[in-house]
């Protein structure tokens, strides 16, 4: 074939490469359709009907009597507060834990590294039920921690670290954290360790080490990890249930009751609404705030 001929067929061969991934490109947006446009379009769709006392709602009416209801109720506000609250604690607190649990993976070798990675990756493996029943059987008032710290430990009486707030935040660490490690790890995989020999060799010690070359580095594995915590934390459901007390209530409780309890799909849709449009806004600007650098808030 003549060099003619080659060049004539080459945008052939362009066109087909594009169908081939167009090709590709279809299931996979067929898919994202179906499992998310589809029922948040039903759930936006629901959250404007008309509210009804004789069923769940008014088919085919169009109503703003949902957010109307979330905007004039103060015992929506009262939860919602609470609910970014109880995020924003978890998260600090998740993305606090996975950044030094991560980094003692990072600084460990051999089998001491492979059992600190197996004990993250196997909490992943675990059904949240079961992650909760432990929390139970840990931090209750007559569970392993306080049996040790009241036995041979300086506390006469037990902890009080479940059916309150402070169950609901670990009952949901428990939940996230691995994710927290898991994304900062894979960050720090990255980092040469020419870079932390050559600020030992220049005279760093390594709380200064950490501060000025590890941290830096891990910024995008930290802002991943705070976001998946964040996102998590928002849609709070089964910890502040099973392990804290009646009063940590949050919006996906409330949405639970709103729906089975009350029957009043408008406001539940509405308030679902709302917070998915919260979790939507804090990735936006998660993500904006990682510069093409890979830096969060540099």
């Amino acid at each position: 074939m003549s060099v003619s001929d080659a060049r004539a067929a080459l945008p052939a061969v362009e066109l087909s490469a594009r169908w081939r991934t167009l090709a590709l490109l279809v299931p996979l947006l067929l898919l994202d359709g179906l499992v998310f446009l589809v029922p948040m379009g039903y759930l936006l769709r629901l959250s404007f009907a008309e509210r009804t006392s004789g069923g769940a709602f008014a088919e085919g009416s169009w109503s703003l009597a949902g957010y109307e209801y979330v905007a004039e109720t103060p015992l929506v506000h009262e939860i919602f507060a609470f609910t970014l609250g109880f995020a924003v604690l978890v998260t600090a607190l998740a993305v606090a834990v996975g950044v030094t649990y991560a980094y003692a993976v990072w600084r460990a070798a051999g089998p001491w590294r492979t059992l600190l990675l197996a004990g993250a990756v196997c909490s992943l493996f675990t059904t949240i039920v079961v992650k909760l029943f432990a929390v139970v059987l840990v931090f209750s008032p007559r569970g392993v921690l306080n049996d040790v710290l009241t036995g041979v430990g300086p506390l006469a009486e037990p902890l009080l670290l479940v059916d309150n707030l402070a169950g609901a935040v670990i009952a949901q660490l428990y939940i996230v954290v691995p994710y927290a490690i898991l994304t900062v790890y894979a960050v720090l995989t990255t980092l040469d360790d020419s870079l932390v020999e050559a600020a030992r060799d220049l005279g760093a010690d390594r709380p200064a080490v950490f501060r000025e070359v590890v941290l830096p580095h891990a910024r995008p594995g930290i802002a991943v990890a705070g976001i998946i915590s964040f996102t998590w934390s928002v849609g709070a459901y089964p910890a502040p249930l099973l392990v804290g007390s009646g009063s940590e209530q949050t919006t996906a409780i409330l949405v639970s009751q709103l729906l089975l309890t009350e029957f009043d799909w408008p406001a539940a849709a509405a308030l679902a609404v709302i917070t998915v449009a919260v979790v939507l806004t804090a990735l936006l600007v998660g993500l904006w705030r990682l510069d093409d650098g890979g830096e969060l808030l540099g």
